[in-house]
């Protein structure tokens, strides 16, 4: 029988104020998510006691699946050996299988692929598509052997328990997935507008900012992103009034894709396509696309997951045009709200699950668990010994070759004592990003919606998209959002919305 998902209800409460830059006093509040759960787990159940795995002539044999993680590369190959030989010490015997993904986008692919049993992995990565997956029994609920853990409880961040309160299916143990704006220091220091940027970032000086880099012939264009506009939109979002998912409007709760707040900031955007400020190719970039052009300098500023990503993207800055080019943090742009991306944690986005019909899961779990200690995280975030790093008067020095590594289970860099590590594990402008998704962290509001709403709820995403993307591009006038709208309306927004009011009364 398929899992049924209780819903989740999200209490705005006022907590701690969030500060705008330079002289403005104006503050942005955060709406916290009171804990819920997604189908609460059954109280009577056991809790597993994961220890003693396998023997050492009897290794338990378990499976891994996950993106770019391939099973023919060196690197990926001795990380193995590692985690083996790690765990072993421990006392969990373990034999560790990477798998390679199917052919094709991994995250629309993987998920067919597991639902079909095409694959059949002990621990499989997810990054999207998972939802109909959890409901239909497939994967494991994961909150007793988090409770029991050794050592992923005592990494976990508040965003991740509160979404592993409501969504029991995915464990992803990183900062909370912010996009941050970033650009080279050199360019920014040579723009007037960039020091009023900084004392003011509203959406108009954002534009002064940009207008002055196309004037400047400093970049072709100021602006670019990766065949979508999720990553203006963490810039751009609170500044025209989109705080969360799903707002309340006159008393209505309705998607926030709906509002007057979003068509403004599409009139926004369409006025920086028009003038040639955003990228007129950005509709066909992918992300290696997009990079390419911020690192060739083609376009000035791009928007980077918070932490590692900001950190790769500093680092190939660098190695590309020198270390001049070192990138500067930018603030979210500052109007009736200011903030990042609002954070929904009503589940991870991405994570591993463990396969409900593995025959091995206190392995699985183990095999996650190790990752997250102490052992583990020296593994995952510093590499290799004496490719990566070396070990030297008692410390972990880095290599010119630890640039290239990237962690392959946990990106967060809790657990990791950096205390003995020579180098610097993240850059400055990754550091200060992390720094500026806790400064400008926002809560979202959001609701799982049951299996019969979410067709509904495809449909009317693809119509935003159709559009979103036409009226940016100047197809469309700012005007056919009226007739979105009413489009959005009877596609299903009508329907769904007398959903909302009844979870969100």
């Amino acid at each position: 029988m398929k899992r049924l998902f209780s819903m989740l209800l999200i209490l705005v409460l006022i907590s701690s104020a969030l500060v705008g830059c330079g002289s403005s006093n104006e503050k942005a509040t955060e709406p916290t998510a009171e804990p819920a759960t997604v189908n609460a787990p059954d109280s009577n159940a056991v809790t597993p006691e994961v220890s003693g795995i396998g023997t050492v002539d009897a290794p338990i044999h378990v499976t891994f699946l996950c993106k770019d993680v391939v099973p023919s590369e060196e690197n990926v190959q001795s990380l193995v050996a590692e985690i083996e030989k790690g765990m072993a010490l421990e006392g969990n015997y373990i034999e560790l299988e990477v798998l390679e993904a199917p052919a094709g986008k991994y995250a629309d692919v993987v998920p067919i692929a597991f639902r079909t049993g095409q694959i059949t992995p002990d621990i499989i990565y997810f990054q999207g598509g998972d939802l109909p997956i959890a409901q239909e029994e497939m994967l494991v609920d994961l909150t007793a052997y988090i409770e029991n853990s050794k050592n992923v409880k005592s990494i976990m961040e508040m965003h991740q328990i509160e979404k592993v309160k409501n969504y029991p299916y995915l464990l992803w143990l990183a900062p909370a997935r912010v996009q941050i704006p970033v650009m080279r220091s050199d360019w920014f220091n040579q723009l007037e507008s960039g020091k009023a940027l900084l004392e003011n970032p509203t959406s108009d000086q954002y534009y002064a900012l940009f207008k002055e880099i196309k004037d400047k012939g400093i970049a072709e264009y100021p602006v670019t992103t990766d065949g979508g506009i999720a990553k203006l939109d963490s810039v751009f979002n609170h500044a025209f009034g989109i705080t969360s998912t799903i707002m309340n409007v006159d008393g209505k709760f309705v998607y926030a894709k709906a509002t007057e707040s979003e068509k403004n900031k599409l009139a926004f955007y369409a006025k920086l396509y028009k003038e040639g400020l955003l990228d007129k190719e950005y509709v066909t970039k992918q992300w290696d696309t997009m990079e390419q052009a911020f690192y060739e300098g083609k376009a000035a500023f791009v928007a980077g997951t918070a932490g590692d990503v900001v950190n790769v993207y500093n680092n190939k800055m660098i190695q590309t045009n020198g270390d001049s080019t070192e990138l500067i943090v930018l603030p979210p742009a500052q109007g009736i709200s200011q903030a990042y991306q609002s954070i929904d944690v009503t589940k991870e986005s991405r994570g591993f699950a463990i396969n409900a019909d593995s025959t091995v899961k206190d392995a699985a779990w183990a095999v996650l668990d190790f990752m997250a200690g102490t052992e583990g995280r020296k593994l995952d975030k510093l590499g290799l010994k004496d490719v990566h790093y070396t070990e030297s008067n008692g410390k972990y020095v880095l290599t010119d070759k630890f640039p290239e590594w990237w962690a392959k289970f946990w990106p967060t860099m809790n657990g990791l004592d950096t205390s003995v590590v020579a180098g610097d594990v993240l850059t400055k402008p990754a550091i200060d990003s992390l720094t500026a998704a806790d400064q400008y962290y926002y809560g979202d509001i959001n609701v799982v919606l049951p299996n019969d709403l979410l067709p509904l709820k495809d449909g009317m995403d693809k119509l935003y998209t159709e559009y979103s993307t036409d009226i940016i591009r100047g197809v469309k006038s700012v005007d056919s959002f009226d007739e979105f709208v009413e489009k959005w309306n009877a596609a299903g927004g009508d329907e769904i919305g007398v959903y909302l009011q009844e979870q969100l009364k």
